[in-house]
């Protein structure tokens, strides 16, 4: 159909053909109607029926697409984005396909209206065009918008050198009347030092560098609208239409007037694919309206007699903390809780060599006292529970958000030289062997992660430290497994490689390689890539995906451990006590769990938090449980994953569905919503407005349709609820006008209600089906149980 122009923007319903790799200075809207498109953009990914994507500004891209395939596309200028956010520089994380986190649901139904809207433009109210049109511009801006910390971390790595800057400058400036001077003023250099740098880093010189932005932007105004030469020639920042016939036929042999005839030649050309979309257009209407009024419920279907994958819960860990905290009665009893009804396999902890133990004043010496770890190893010992052991060096820390520390302190030894770490590791395992029977301490995880703390102070290197601690725990437990790398944030791809090149040469690589994921901090080895902070699934698959090619080049036999992850590095944020981060930590294990063997989350209690700022009952700890052993929305969470059946017949978005051992139908479902743009503005997060942090505060309907039953026969089905009205800690607090200080009666009064709610109902099945629907709040969790009565 014919290209619409409305407020600078251009749409148009169009069959898109192969197109090679070109950019433009507007951010490009694509939504597929029809067929797919392979879209080359740095990486390779399929936009199929319905996807989105936003290609930026200046975005080299190239399509490759199926016959037939039918895209709604939409050009917005750059400067229209610019002019309303008033920044220099913005990037939008906007595609269905690569950000699956994302409920876009919100967008796709202000695109399609605006669809519905272009297909009838002879009776469209162009104001209302143009209000959707800004409606479809603040939605990316206020939910898509790249948060300001990676946008840092986008132009250090995408616009490391000055020319890649300069060259960003002139794609967004071109239609300017831009000179030498001004972008040398900008960039406060002088016009000879950015003439000749120019040169060297480009090949050309700067004008003819600048004509050819405004040549190519002048020909996708040719080929896509119907401005004159003359406009075109202005808005694409030549003086005059001669200057733009001079240079248009240097570059294409022909002028912009012949280019224009020869594009309007091939759309007569192609007079059959207008009419197909002619024919496809009530059809196309029907099924958009029918979407917009339906939107609010999704249908899932569930064949019992179909194949089925097996679910393996991959939370076998649980992290705890620093090994003095054990010694407390309250840590110890949340410790056990958490192992039973979790079905924890191991907990996890780490600074055994800290100076509270008191172990020795000579590391260098024979006498070492470990009375004070025994009562630890002691505890775990006495209740068969098999420990995940951290052995490196940390400090304890107090984060008030991914970046600022309201507490930090070393509680470790400081040992001098390799020759002491050997000598206080050889003779922990001396003592453990003698103490404990070797069968108990085989089933024990030795771990030595890459951490910024050193091991020790004078000629340190991690593998060589790694190296010792691997050969002392083999040469006394041979049978125990050792866990590594687990590298901080700041290593880089090359390092890492180099690593696990050397720990497969000296023949000691881990049979346990582990990792962290804190998805509000970024990874140099993942520097090409850049994503949504606080949210991106795709981030963390793509992440552990990247380590396993890694790990697979060099043949070794391992299993692949998330250690840690949660989140946020925060243990100050009030979200982490809330149903959302309930619905988070449920999308997250479905979005990964076939990639990693074991889960450890970070962590168990919020008792190992306590600071001078801990008085409140609640305060954004990032336990499962609270201080005082009160259960939160993420602890149901975990629960809820360790219900689900041993074979998954349908899972969603939004839900998975499972089959027990006694063919019972166990199902979870959540309200997921993300974050707004306004939680990455908010600095300190226990001032949140938690109405204000999240995209949309939206209930979900879900209509479940159950099929291959015996028929007319009876069928119960129970639910077991969490949501801000049902079982929520931060709720119910509230509701006691969040009272400092609570008496026994009163916590357990909280302990008591902090359940879910349950919920029973019978339904008979027809034609071996049944049906029925459930309404989710904002962030609520749903088990739902489905058996013959």
């Amino acid at each position: 159909m014919r290209q619409e122009n409305i407020q600078d923007c251009s749409m148009e319903l169009l069959y898109l053909s192969d197109e090679d790799t070109h950019f433009h200075q507007d951010i490009e809207i694509l939504y597929i109607v029809e067929g797919e498109t392979a879209v080359k953009e740095g990486e390779t990914y399929r936009l199929g029926k319905d996807d989105i994507a936003v290609i930026n500004s200046n975005q080299p891209h190239a399509y490759s697409s199926a016959r037939n395939t039918i895209a709604f596309r939409i050009l917005i200028p750059y400067r229209t984005f610019r002019k309303l956010i008033r920044e220099e520089y913005f990037i939008f994380c906007c595609n269905s396909v690569l950000y699956t986190s994302r409920d876009d649901r919100d967008l796709r139904i202000l695109i399609e209206t605006l669809l519905l809207r272009y297909l009838n433009m002879e009776h469209a109210d162009l104001s209302e065009i143009a209000s959707l049109l800004f409606q479809i511009i603040h939605k990316l801006t206020a939910d898509y918008r790249m948060d300001k910390d990676s946008l840092k971390i986008y132009l250090k790595e995408h616009m490391s050198e000055k020319i890649d800057r300069i060259l960003n400058y002139i794609n967004h400036y071109y239609y300017e009347p831009l000179s030498l001077t001004d972008v040398a003023a900008h960039f406060q250099v002088s016009e000879t030092y950015l003439s000749r740098y120019f040169k060297k880093k480009t090949g050309q010189n700067f004008i003819n560098y600048l004509n050819e932005v405004r040549i190519e932007n002048a020909a996708l105004e040719l080929r896509g609208t119907d401005a004159s030469i003359t406009n075109i020639a202005m808005d694409s920042g030549f003086s005059t239409p001669s200057v733009l016939n001079r240079y248009f036929k240097k570059k294409y042999g022909i002028t912009p007037s012949e280019y224009r005839k020869q594009i309007e030649e091939s759309v007569k050309n192609d007079a059959m694919k207008i009419e197909k979309v002619e024919e496809v257009r009530k059809s196309l209407y029907d099924r958009i309206e029918k979407r917009i009024q339906d939107s609010a419920v999704k249908e899932v279907t569930i064949n019992v007699r179909r194949g089925y994958i097996p679910w393996m819960n991959p939370n076998k860990i649980i992290d705890i903390g620093e090994a003095s905290v054990v010694c407390e009665a309250a840590i110890q009893e949340h410790i056990l809780f958490l192992r039973e009804v979790l079905s924890i396999r191991y907990i996890r902890i780490w600074n055994l060599f800290s100076e509270k133990f008191m172990i020795t004043t000579d590391f260098s010496g024979e006498n070492f006292n470990f009375e004070s770890l025994d009562r630890i190893f002691d505890f775990f010992v006495q209740n068969k529970i098999p420990l995940f052991l951290d052995l490196g060096k940390r400090n304890r820390v107090i984060m008030a958000g991914h970046d600022n520390e309201l507490y930090s302190v070393n509680m470790q030894y400081n040992l001098k030289t390799i020759e002491e770490w050997k000598n206080l590791l050889e003779h922990l395992m001396k003592h453990l062997v003698r103490r404990y029977d070797k069968h108990v301490l085989s089933q024990w995880i030795f771990e030595f992660p890459w951490n910024k703390e050193p091991y020790y102070s004078q000629d340190y290197r991690y593998l060589d430290a790694y190296e010792a601690g691997w050969r002392i725990v083999k040469s006394n437990l041979g049978s125990s497994r050792i866990a590594g790398i687990n590298p901080h944030g700041g290593i880089d791809e090359e390092q890492f490689r180099e690593a696990v090149h050397e720990l497969s040469a000296r023949g000691i690589f881990p049979e346990i390689f582990t990792i962290k994921i804190f998805v509000d901090s970024t990874h140099q080895m993942m520097g090409e890539r850049t994503f949504q902070s606080g949210s991106d699934y795709l981030y963390a698959r793509q992440f552990i995906e990247k380590i396993r090619g890694i790990l697979e080049e060099e043949g070794q036999t391992y299993q692949m451990c998330i250690s840690e992850w949660s989140n946020s590095l925060s243990n100050r944020n009030i979200v982490q006590d809330s149903c959302a981060r309930g619905t988070y930590i449920i999308k997250f294990i479905l979005s990964i769990w076939k990639t990693a063997d074991m889960i450890g989350f970070w962590h168990g209690s919020d008792a190992v938090d306590i600071f001078y700022d801990s008085r409140k009952l609640i305060y954004g700890g990032g336990g499962l449980l609270t201080k005082d052993g009160i259960k939160k929305p993420s602890f149901y969470a975990f629960e809820f994953l360790n219900k689900l059946g041993g074979h998954v017949l349908k899972i969603g978005n939004n839900y998975i569905v499972t089959r027990d051992s006694t063919q019972r139908i166990v199902c979870l479902c959540f309200n997921h919503r993300e974050y707004s743009y306004y939680y990455y503005m908010k600095k300190e997060n226990e001032h949140f407005n938690l109405s204000k942090i999240f995209q949309s505060e939206e209930k979900e309907r879900v209509e479940f349709t159950v099929e291959e039953l015996d028929d007319n026969k009876e069928y119960m089905i129970k639910e077991e609820v969490i949501n801000s009205s049902s079982g929520s800690i931060q709720n119910e607090w509230q509701l006691l006008s969040n009272q400092e200080e609570l008496g026994k009666e009163e916590i357990q009064y909280l302990k008591n209600i902090c359940i879910p709610k349950i919920y029973i109902r019978h339904v008979r099945s027809e034609d071996r089906r049944i049906c029925f629907q459930v309404e989710m709040e904002p962030h609520e969790m749903r088990m739902i149980y489905i058996s013959e009565y």
